[in-house]
């Protein structure tokens, strides 16, 4: 299906982005938002086959993410959004142009929604569990049975989340975009009203008889990850004047 309208959600990793694609792709109206523009960005980090052609690559994304309606949608990572704009402007014909505008031209009608999650701490312990575990979501099996704390682990994982931040902060700022915003911790307690906001800013219609999709991603760490966050809580503020949290 041809686009006609396109949307980003611009995450940063373990704010709940794989339950939002599934419940927008469930739909049948929004797209079929996928990490489509993550690839290869260190030699420690290979994902997927070199794309000789990256125009005919955002084409066929476009053409197989779209639902009947002409509505695309993807899913953007912070750590990765200067690899995928610089893909995008070694296309010939966008070379010249300021970014958003290479946007433009390849995304019909392109909109932002902004995905984050509002304990960092919390964030950072789900993403070093995942790492360790080898499960990034409830429809994944565990890999590793046993994995360790790391302090160390996860405090670099939440500076590292302040700079994945402040990609989108910048971009967002420097190109004035205002973006649909969510946050984590809102969107999993009003998941119909998260996407019924979502259809509206998006401008699609629905169906008189439309009903919210069923949530197939349940949340992972359970006491496990909350032991982790108590115990970071108090070790990374015992470096702190005073505990503030």
């Amino acid at each position: 299906m041809s686009a006609k309208r396109s949307y980003f959600i611009c995450f940063t990793v373990r704010s709940g982005s794989s339950l939002l694609c599934q419940l927008l792709t469930d739909t049948g109206l929004a797209g079929r938002p996928q990490e489509r523009f993550y690839h290869s960005i260190s030699p420690d980090n290979p994902r997927g086959d070199p794309i000789a052609d990256y125009h005919a690559y955002i084409a066929g994304a476009l053409y197989s993410d779209s639902t009947a309606n002409g509505i695309f949608g993807s899913k953007i990572g912070g750590g990765y959004w200067s690899d995928f704009a610089r893909r995008l402007l070694d296309i010939g014909t966008l070379a010249d142009l300021p970014l958003r505008e290479a946007l433009d031209r390849c995304f019909p009608d392109l909109r932002y929604i902004h995905l984050t999650r509002r304990n960092k701490a919390r964030q950072a312990v789900s993403h070093w569990l995942a790492i360790q575990s080898g499960r990034w979501s409830s429809r994944q099996t565990v890999t590793n049975p046993a994995p360790q704390y790391d302090f160390a682990a996860i405090d670099t994982l939440l500076q590292e989340l302040a700079f994945r931040e402040a990609v989108w902060a910048d971009y967002f700022a420097d190109n004035g975009i205002i973006p649909l915003q969510l946050v984590y911790e809102d969107f999993v307690q009003q998941m119909d009203a998260t996407i019924l906001r979502i259809l509206d800013f998006l401008d699609i219609q629905r169906p008189a008889d439309f009903q919210v999709p069923a949530a197939r991603h349940q949340p992972v760490g359970g006491e496990l990850a909350e032991q982790w966050t108590q115990r970071f809580r108090q070790e990374k503020q015992a470096q702190f004047w005073t505990a503030f949290w």
